[in-house]
């Protein structure tokens, strides 16, 4: 019998540029309680360093998706920015 393919996480979150993500901490410690749960990879300072480096410069709010494969890799996806 074959495993179950697993799913990636995602999480969303409110951007502004004037004060960041809003809640990133808690965001990125849901998202690793998840990551744990299911038994993905997920460096949470790569994730934090990936979406600062997403969201620099933007000028307009708007939110981040941030997705994670069971392998550690992030995808970030912006909109409304």
């Amino acid at each position: 019998m074959t495993e179950p393919k697993r799913r990636d996480l995602e999480e969303v979150m409110a951007f502004d540029p004037e004060e960041g993500i809003a809640d990133l901490d808690q965001h990125l410690n849901r998202l690793r309680e998840q990551a744990e749960a299911c038994g993905f990879d997920f460096d949470r300072h790569a994730a934090r360093n990936e979406l600062q480096a997403a969201t620099f410069g933007r000028r307009k709010a708007g939110k981040a998706r941030l997705v994670l494969s069971p392998t550690g890799a992030i995808a970030i996806e912006l909109t409304g920015a």
